[in-house]
C-alpha cells in the first residue's frame, strides 16, 4: 500500500512538472514573439547570451558551495532559462529546436549507460566510468579522425570567456594523459612563468608582458583545475572579500578615503582584515 502511494505521488509530481514545463515553453514563446515580445529578448543571439550563461553558471556554483537549497533552486531556474532561450533562438534560426535538444540528451543518456537501459546489470563506479569514456570516444570516432584535438578545442573555446576556455583546454588534454603529476610541479612552472613575466616587464615590451602574463594566468587556472577549484567562483569570493574589507576602511575614514596615502591604506587594510577575522570567529 505504501509502495503504491509512493508511486502515485511520484506520478502526480511528474505530471505537474510536465504541465509546468508546457507553461514555460509558452512563456518563452511569448518573450520571443516578434510583435509583442520583450524588446531585449528579441535581439539576443547565441553569442550575446554567453556572458549571462557564464554568470548564471557561476551563481549556481556559488549556491552549491554555500549549500543554500533555495538559492540552488532559483539559480537552476535561471540556468534553465538560458537553455530555453538558446533553444528558441535555434528554432528561429532554423538550426535546431527544444525537441532536438531533449531527444539528443535522451539518446546520449541511454547510449552511454547500456548496463542500465539494455543489460540491467550492476557495475562498479570504475567500470561505469570506463564504459562511459569508451562509448563517448566511439561516438566521436569519425569526428576525431577528421579533426585534431587542437582544432576541436579551438572551435570550442574561441567564443568562450578566456577563463572557461582555459578550463576546457586543461580538462580535455587531461583525458589524453597530458596532465600535471602534482601541485608542486605546477608551482615550479608558476615560478618559472613569473620570472619570465618579470623579465618582460624589465624589457618594457608591451606584447611580451601581455604574453607572459597570459602564461602566468593559464598556469594558475591549471592549478585550480588540479585542485578541483572553480576559478571563477574562487575569484568571485575574493572580490566579495576585498569589497567587505574596503567597506570597513571607508567606515573608518569616511570621505577622507580619497586623501589616504599608500601607508595609510596599508594600515587600514590590516585593521579591516583583523576586524573581519574577529567577526568570522564570533560566528563559529
Amino acid at each position: 500500500m505504501n509502495l503504491n502511494n509512493g508511486y502515485n505521488n511520484q506520478k502526480d509530481s511528474d505530471q505537474n512538472t510536465l504541465e509546468s514545463f508546457k507553461i514555460l515553453i509558452s512563456n518563452i514563446k511569448y518573450l520571443k514573439d516578434k510583435t509583442w515580445g520583450c524588446p531585449w529578448q528579441k535581439i539576443q543571439s547565441h553569442k550575446s547570451l554567453i556572458p549571462f550563461l557564464n554568470e548564471e553558471s557561476s551563481e549556481l556554483i556559488d549556491a552549491i558551495y554555500e549549500k543554500n537549497a533555495n538559492n540552488i533552486c532559483e539559480e537552476l531556474g535561471d540556468l534553465l532559462l538560458q537553455i530555453m532561450l538558446h533553444s528558441e533562438i535555434g528554432f528561429e534560426e532554423k538550426e535546431f529546436e527544444l525537441k532536438d535538444v531533449i531527444e539528443n540528451l535522451n539518446k546520449k543518456i541511454i547510449n552511454r549507460h547500456p548496463y542500465i537501459f539494455k543489460k540491467k546489470e550492476k557495475v562498479s563506479l570504475k567500470k561505469s566510468q570506463e564504459i562511459w569514456r569508451n562509448i563517448k570516444n566511439s561516438e566521436n570516432k569519425t569526428f576525431y579522425k577528421k579533426s585534431s584535438i587542437s582544432r576541436q578545442l579551438n572551435s570550442k573555446v574561441k567564443s568562450l570567456p578566456a577563463t572557461i576556455g582555459s578550463n576546457q583546454i586543461t580538462n580535455t588534454v587531461k583525458e589524453y594523459g597530458f596532465k600535471w603529476e602534482s601541485s608542486n610541479k605546477i608551482f615550479d612552472k608558476l615560478d618559472e612563468e613569473i620570472c619570465e613575466l618579470k623579465e618582460a616587464i624589465k624589457s618594457k615590451k608591451a606584447h611580451e608582458i601581455k604574453d607572459e602574463f597570459g602564461d602566468v594566468y593559464f598556469t594558475l587556472i591549471s592549478l585550480s583545475n588540479f585542485l578541483k577549484i572553480n576559478p571563477e567562483s574562487s575569484l568571485q569570493k575574493t572580490n566579495k572579500k576585498f569589497l567587505d574589507r574596503f567597506a570597513i576602511m571607508e567606515d573608518q575614514v569616511g570621505d577622507n578615503i580619497r586623501k589616504q596615502n599608500p601607508k595609510d591604506f596599508q594600515r587600514l587594510w590590516e585593521v579591516a582584515k583583523k576586524t573581519l577575522m574577529r567577526e568570522k570567529l564570533k560566528k563559529k
